[in-house]
């Protein structure tokens, strides 16, 4: 009796009970039924006096359980740092194996111990031994996401690469449970990304299946191989991979994935060859580019120098300024001691740069930002955030980091060159760090005199630009054969279209065609094509089979855009003409402004195509770009006491982040083009859009600085569905678009405030989606932080009120259940066991740290599964927990009461 009260009195940490006992004679290494000592009780509840005494009083360190467990184990999964330090003081054996083959280390790492890891780690613990089923020490710490644990192991030896008995590696189990800190640093440590485990699965595919969206986009980012994805689901439509992701993350493999099979099969049919071109994106606000760029691309022999500094000296002595050009110049060069490269110059003009970029795409491109040396800081800010903003917006390849070269001109302006060098150091320093993460920047200074060409500074830009790129060339695909031929084709048909050069669909396939002698099939003319968009060469818009090819990119961003996305070039040309009320434009209007294309009907099928230019009745045009009207405020103004209101708030997540300056009026475009099928004929306004379905009606609006959109819906009736159907039209639709125009950006729901949306307030508070699923999880309120009032959740959830059947009840009762399921491991069983659930949720669910984290895990698996598995549920919950079963059987309260609460 008294070794059970002795072991018993070391469990409960009572240092005078347990002398007295071996005052009385107790063995002090008797055990009890499971093969545990007192010592072994001491360790795992973290008794160090008890530990102390134990051992003074003789204590054996490595005497095991019937599980094979020391006194060392114990201590470690309990994180006890300094009890393991008196134990290996004292002589404790560090490399004992429990019966699953788990060293001490193995159950530090499991816990997450990082102190008592590194303790293990200077006394000589062996950082890659493997239990009976291979997992060693770090496939436990990166498992448990336990991220400072797993750089301690890595930096200290353990194989990043090393497989278990199932073939998982470390990254395998990261990807698993979603822990985005664990897989970028293994990545960062040499991680392979591609390893297959025994049922073919990668990191990727388990990332996926996790819904794990940060996870997904590191490894997209990082190029994991794609392909093990496309030979599973045979297309790219991914059904049984992304269901759990997030709508971006999805729009984001899909793309990548079908981007992958696509170029593999364009290459398997035709062959390729080595690229040599580069395209140089070169970006800065008006006169401040041209200058730049005529300096670094100029010639450097002798008398071209000579040429070149006349030719400056005398536009500066003269006053003859830079007028830009509308639109965007397009070229293509040959420049000393860079190669061959596809200049686009923005002019100054940023407000092309998105449209551009988002359509001939970031990948292959190096962008010199240049700024005046001249200017305030301020002001040196706002271009260079601004337009590296705009990039890295821009940037639909999350594999590629567009490379940055910052260039401060005007250096001799400067009264003091040391001050001015010092500004744009520390400039360069604070920009690198700013976008370490989505941009490449160039650690190099550059302080330039753009009067005189051939300088060292210019010459050492030069040296940087072709390093980038060769860097660039040494990464990108080679290039298809049959664009090579493509190529040549294209450029013939750009001269006998100089007026208009845009052909249809049809017309481009058969002038292929002829051209080839019928020797290339219709397919790989689609996917060569697509390739050469990508590459800049044309614009393919692939919309439906009567898709346009614009065959001349200096004519579209010259003569089309640079009228249409500029008001003011715009207003110039037709200043003559009144314009009408709703800011349409005539069909005469678009025909004198584009004079000079001879074919309007087809421009205008053009703009559609672009999804910039909309007409109801085929005499007047709505370009939402030119909308210059402010939204009247009695156009959204309080209705009748029975409305209800929803809002979603979709913002930047970051600072670096920013939406394209055309997401807005693409996004009113399509809410014209919608009409009749979904709905009303929109209102628009310059940053506004009201419309309506019948049922409800939003309020769309884009802030000045282009980081939010809300969208607001209303039900003038009070019924919930009817702002549900609405809201997730627009919602879809945004971000359908937001991911085409702003494929770089990172964006976060954000959950409107329903009281001052009730109350039409000009700034409604924006609550984040985790505080508000947090609240409705606990069954509480929210609080306006700025007026203290309360906030019922099922006020701001849009979704909860609208579901049916089971998984509505379920939904509606979720803060009870999770309060109530506490036993949740026989319920696993019984859904497991029906396959209602996989073995990667199942291990999910039971690593949760409480029982209600275990319930809310389960629970949010259900829901995303739907009503059968909510049936199934039920029906488990019958057998293994009757109370939780009986919170489901309450009736559903009818569509009236459920509006009336």
């Amino acid at each position: 009796m008294d070794r059970y009260q002795f072991i018993r009195a070391a469990a409960e940490g009572s240092v005078e009970r347990v002398r007295r006992l071996l005052e009385k004679g107790v063995d002090v290494n008797t055990r009890d039924i499971d093969g545990r000592t007192a010592l072994h009780e001491a360790c795992m509840g973290g008794y160090d006096k008890v530990v102390e005494l134990l051992i003074e009083n003789g204590a054996c360190l490595n005497m095991t359980s019937n599980d094979g467990n020391t006194v060392l184990h114990k201590a470690c999964l309990g994180g006890h740092l300094k009890i393991v330090e008196l134990l290996i003081k004292k002589g404790a054996d560090l490399n004992v194996t429990d019966k699953f083959g788990h060293k001490a280390l193995h159950d530090a790492c499991r816990g997450g111990h990082d102190k008592v890891v590194e303790l293990l780690i200077k006394n000589r613990a062996d950082l890659n031994v493997a239990d009976i089923g291979g997992v060693t020490a770090l496939h436990e710490a990166c498992g448990g996401g336990h991220d400072k644990v797993a750089e301690l192991l890595i930096r200290n030896g353990a194989d990043v690469n090393v497989n278990d008995n199932d073939e998982n590696t470390a990254l395998h189990k990261a990807c698993r449970r979603g822990h985005e800190k664990v897989v970028e640093l293994l990545i960062k440590s040499g991680a392979c990304l591609n390893v297959i485990n025994v049922i073919g699965d990668t990191g990727l595919h388990d990332a996926c299946r996790g819904g794990h969206d940060k996870v997904v986009e590191l490894l997209i980012k990082n190029r994991a191989d794609l392909r093990v994805i496309i030979k599973d689901c045979k297309s790219p439509n991914l059904t049984e991979y992304v269901a759990g992701l997030g709508k971006g993350t999805q729009l984001l493999l899909k793309t990548e994935t079908r981007k992958h099979a696509e170029y593999n099969e364009l290459i398997y049919s035709t062959g390729s060859k080595k690229g040599t071109t580069v395209k140089l994106f070169l970006c800065g606000d008006g006169q401040v580019g041209k200058t730049s760029l005529e300096a670094i691309l100029e010639k450097t022999g002798f008398l071209e120098r000579i040429v070149w500094n006349v030719r400056s000296w005398y536009k500066m002595h003269t006053g003859d300024v830079f007028n830009p050009t509308p639109g965007v110049n397009v070229s293509r060069k040959d420049v000393l001691g860079i190669g061959r490269l596809s200049v686009h110059d923005f002019a100054g003009q940023a407000q092309f740069y998105v449209t551009h970029a988002m359509l001939l795409r970031t990948t292959n491109a190096i962008f010199p930002v240049v700024y005046k040396i001249t200017d305030g800081e301020d002001e040196q800010k706002r271009q260079i955030h601004g337009w590296l903003s705009f990039i890295h917006c821009s940037n639909a390849d999350p594999t590629n980091k567009p490379r940055i070269v910052l260039i401060a001109s005007h250096a001799d302006k400067l009264q003091d060159q040391e001050a001015g060098l010092h500004r744009a150091t520390a400039l360069v320093e604070h920009y690198r760090k700013l976008f370490q993460e989505a941009l490449i920047v160039s650690q190099e200074v550059f302080l330039i005199n753009c009067l005189k060409a051939g300088s060292s500074e210019i010459q050492r830009l030069r040296e940087v630009l072709s390093e980038f790129r060769d860097d660039l060339l040494e990464q990108r695909p080679e290039v298809p054969k049959v664009c090579v031929r493509l190529l040549g084709e294209i450029e013939c048909w750009r001269k006998e279209r100089k007026t208009f050069p845009v052909m249809g669909w049809q017309d481009y396939l058969a002038s292929m065609e002829h051209a080839t002698y019928g020797t290339v099939k219709e397919r790989i003319v689609q996917l060569a094509t697509s390739y050469l968009h990508d590459e800049g060469e044309i614009i393919y818009l692939r919309h439906e089979t009567d898709s346009l090819v614009v065959l001349d990119l200096q004519w579209l961003f010259t003569s089309v855009f640079g009228s249409l996305l500029a008001p003011d070039n715009f207003g110039k040309i037709i200043d003559k003409i009144n314009r009408t009320a709703e800011d349409h434009v005539t069909l005469e209007e678009l025909t004198s402004v584009f004079s000079a294309a001879a074919d309007i009907p087809l421009l205008i099928k053009l703009l559609q195509d672009f999804q910039l230019c909309h007409t109801y009745d085929g005499r007047t045009f709505i370009l939402p770009s030119l909308l210059q009207q402010e939204m009247e405020k009695t156009a959204w103004s309080p209705v009748s006491s029975n409305a209800i209101y929803f809002g979603l708030q979709i913002r930047c997540r970051t600072e670096i982040d920013s939406f394209s300056c055309d997401l807005f009026p693409r996004l009113q475009t399509l809410l014209m083009q919608a009409h009749p099928g979904k709905l009303s004929r929109p209102l628009l306004w310059k940053d506004s859009a009201k419309c309506t379905d019948g049922e409800a009606g939003a309020l769309l609006q884009i802030t000045q600085d282009k980081r939010q959109l809300n969208i607001f819906v209303r039900s003038t009736r009070g019924i919930r569905e009817h702002c549900t159907s609405l809201m997730d039209l627009l919602k879809d639709m945004t971000y359908r678009l937001l991911h085409e125009t702003s494929p770089g950006a990172r964006s976060r729901d954000m959950v409107l405030s329903t009281l001052d949306l009730l109350e039409h307030r000009p700034n409604p508070h924006a609550y984040s989606r985790e505080e508000v699923e947090a609240a409705a999880a606990k069954g509480e309120n929210l609080v306006h932080p700025q007026r203290n009032v309360p906030e019922r959740v099922k006020d701001l959830l849009l979704h909860l009120g609208s579901l049916k059947g089971m998984l509505g009840r379920v939904a509606q009762k979720r803060p009870e259940l999770v309060e109530t399921l506490r036993h949740i491991n026989p319920i696993l069983d019984h859904l497991r066991a029906d396959d209602v659930i996989n073995l990667d949720e199942n291990d999910r669910i039971r690593a949760a740290r409480t029982p209600q984290d275990a319930a809310r895990e389960l629970l949010d698996i259900l829901e995303a599964k739907g009503e059968r598995a909510c049936v199934k549920f039920h029906s488990v919950l019958k057998t293994c927990d009757k109370y939780a079963a009986s919170l489901l059987v309450e009736e559903q309260m009818s569509e009236e009461g459920a509006a009336a609460n």
